[in-house]
């Protein structure tokens, strides 16, 4: 018995070897010619041939990848995970929806760079320009951003969750709705930034400076602020309910309607700040300075606020308008396509069966407009606040929803042939029988949604953010659920054929019955999931994590599988081996591990 678990261990010895010499002379992850996505292939081929003479084939024979320039290229949806572009030239490129986990980036310029729901996950940014840069609903979990020109960037809706933000300031940075939940931000500069809507629960932020900040309705929730300075500033509706607010400057703060419940607010200096309708049970305001701030708890009294509205004969087909306030006014039934509005409030306004194919409302303020049966046939909607708003019957085919904010809003029965909702995010949206064919909805965050009746076969849900999602019983054959975040979503009963799940984060998903003949499985998290009953026939299945995974019944006639999904001792050792010596592999969640680890380089 000695002698054999001495072979054992010899065989697993040699096993090792071969793997980390295959490791080290295999470095195709970190070369652009390891790339095998052909949409990848063809967008950088059609950008580096519009700036050289030579080939892409060339290009790809002799480039030693130094001054690489892919800059204001169309590089949307592309996949170059853990690829090498230090010191690129990305700037003003549109890299929405691309899949950029784990590139090292360090010191590219991507300035002017659209980024809306890209995967930065686990990527080094270490000294990349962001100036004036789109962000909007990307994935920064575990991305080094060690002193990185953030001036001027949007982050809206970003997911910064275990982000190493390590020397790199917020000023200018519109971050509304983004997520820092259990971030460390001691002593981060926050100047003139927007943090509206955005959750900083659980947050460390002591002696943080928030100067100039747009703080409102910002979750604070649990945090600890020890020493942070809100002075001067507007906290209406802010949350701080059960935070650490210890010595925290509040001097002449607005904290109208703002939650204090068991906020800890000894030696805090409150002089002149309005607490008018603050909610303040079980605050401690011990040796707290409280002179001249008004802590008036009666019933808020409405106050009127009067701004002057915009005439809306103004409204014409091919208008041109900036900054005019259509609010709250009637404004349906009319023909005002082909033209340009910016920075227009259209907001609790009824736009109801108009005509506007083709209109350009860049930074305008759509929140709960009525827009049913309106015709948006290419409209340009990229970034606009569509909070609430009622699309229903609605002809958004075509139409630019990058980046959008459709939280809550209703597109019961709208068209959305072609339209780009790349970053999108569409928290709790009804897409109750919608026409999505061609819609790309690459890295969009789509909590909640309802999915009924539509068709959703062959759809592009590439990088999506959908957990929890229930799919029991639907037609989804070839969907794309490429590098989709996944986790306790319901698939029993779904037919899955030909789909395509590579590098999915599909953690304790639900696939019991599931019909997954022909499906693509490359780099793909199950663990926990239960595939009992699920037909596999003829799928593919490599370097997949299936810790702890059912699979009871499973049918795999002619599955194509390697190590890691074999159940035998020797198979396991071998692909956890592989696993840890390939970068691009499951699983997929992570701790605190890389950010508490990370050793400063500047």
């Amino acid at each position: 018995m000695k002698k054999i678990n001495n072979l054992s261990f010899v065989i697993l010895g040699i096993i090792l070897v071969i793997f980390t010499i295959w490791s080290i002379a295999d470095t195709s992850f970190l070369s652009l010619k390891g790339i095998e996505h052909q949409e990848t292939l063809k967008k950088i081929s059609e950008c580096e041939n519009s700036k050289t003479s030579n080939s892409f084939e060339t290009y790809m024979t002799i480039s030693s990848q130094v001054d690489i320039d892919w800059s204001g290229c169309d590089l949307t949806g592309i996949m170059l995970r853990y690829i090498s572009l230090g010191n690129a030239d990305l700037s003003n490129a549109d890299l929405s929806g691309a899949d950029l986990t784990g590139v090292d980036l360090r010191g590219a310029n991507l300035s002017n760079a659209k980024l809306f729901g890209v995967d930065l996950r686990q990527a080094d940014l270490y000294q990349v320009n962001l100036e004036n840069a789109y962000l909007d609903g990307a994935d920064l979990r575990d991305t080094v951003m060690e002193d990185v020109n953030l001036n001027n960037a949007s982050l809206k809706h970003a997911y910064i969750y275990k982000t190493i933000l390590a020397n790199t300031e917020f000023t200018n940075v519109d971050a509304s709705y983004a997520n820092f939940c259990g971030q460390d931000l001691t002593k981060k500069i926050f100047h003139n930034t927007n943090l509206s809507g955005a959750n900083l629960a659980h947050t460390k932020m002591q002696y943080t400076y928030l100067g100039s900040a747009n703080l409102y309705e910002t979750n604070f929730e649990e945090s600890n602020l020890i020493g942070s300075d809100f002075s001067g500033n507007s906290l209406k509706k802010v949350n701080f309910e059960g935070s650490n607010l210890y010595s925290v400057n509040l001097k002449n703060s607005n904290l109208t309607e703002a939650n204090l419940q068991n906020a800890d607010l000894t030696n805090a200096d409150l002089t002149n700040a309005d607490l008018t309708n603050t909610k303040i049970f079980g605050a401690d305001f011990t040796t707290a300075k409280i002179n001249g701030a008004n802590m008036n708890n009666a019933d808020k009294i409405e106050t009127s606020k009067f701004y002057k509205k915009s005439d809306v004969y103004m409204l014409q087909k091919y208008s041109n308008l900036i900054e005019e306030n259509f609010s709250n006014s009637d404004i349906s039934d009319m023909d005002i396509s082909e033209s340009i509005f910016h920075k227009i409030d259209f907001s609790n306004s009824d736009m109801s069966n108009n005509k506007m194919a083709h209109v350009d409302f860049k930074g305008s303020d759509l929140s709960y407009t009525d827009l049913t049966n309106a015709e948006l046939l290419g409209a340009n909607l990229s970034g606009v606040d569509l909070v609430g708003a009622n699309l229903s019957g609605a002809n958004l085919s075509g139409a630019n929803l990058s980046g959008a904010n459709l939280s809550g809003a209703n597109l019961d029965k709208s068209k959305l042939y072609g339209a780009d909702l790349t970053g999108a995010y569409l928290e709790n949206v009804n897409l109750n029988e919608v026409n999505i064919k061609g819609a790309n909805f690459s890295g969009a965050y789509m909590i909640g949604v309802v999915l009924e009746n539509t068709d959703l076969r062959g759809v592009d849900f590439s990088g999506i953010h959908m957990p929890g999602q229930k799919f029991t019983g639907l037609d989804l054959t070839g969907i794309n659920l490429q590098n989709a975040s996944l986790k306790n979503t319901d698939f029993e009963n779904s037919d899955l054929t030909n789909a395509n799940l590579d590098s999915a984060y599909l953690n304790s998903a639900n696939f019991k019955n599931a019909d997954l003949t022909n499906a693509s499985l490359k780099n793909t998290d199950l663990g926990a999931a239960d595939l009992t009953n699920a037909d596999l026939t003829n799928a593919k299945i490599q370097s997949s994590y299936f810790k702890n995974t059912k699979i009871d019944n499973v049918i795999i006639y002619e599955t194509y599988s390697d190590s890691c999904f074999k159940q035998d001792f020797f198979s396991k050792v071998i692909c956890k081996i592989k696993l840890e010596l390939n970068p691009n592999s499951p699983p997929y969640e992570t701790n605190y591990e890389l950010r508490d680890n990370y050793s400063l380089r500047n």
